[in-house]
């Protein structure tokens, strides 16, 4: 996990977020707004390990 200057993983500062990231929360903000239900929250759950993946990726094969 990449460490930003300030010792906090760059993942969790929204600043550092690379665009998709942000798209992925965004959805999850989407899916939320729908209400409550077990089908949303395996939604939100599933996205949000794509969120995690996503920036695995990020911090292996883009950030030198």
């Amino acid at each position: 996990m990449e460490i930003s200057d300030n010792g906090f993983p760059r993942r969790i500062r929204i600043d550092l977020l690379h665009p998709v990231e942000k798209s992925i929360l965004k959805a999850i903000e989407d899916v939320e707004l729908l209400g409550a239900d077990t089908l949303l929250t395996d939604a939100v759950c599933l996205l949000l390990k794509a969120k995690d993946k996503v920036s695995d990726f990020y911090e292996i094969a883009v950030t030198p």
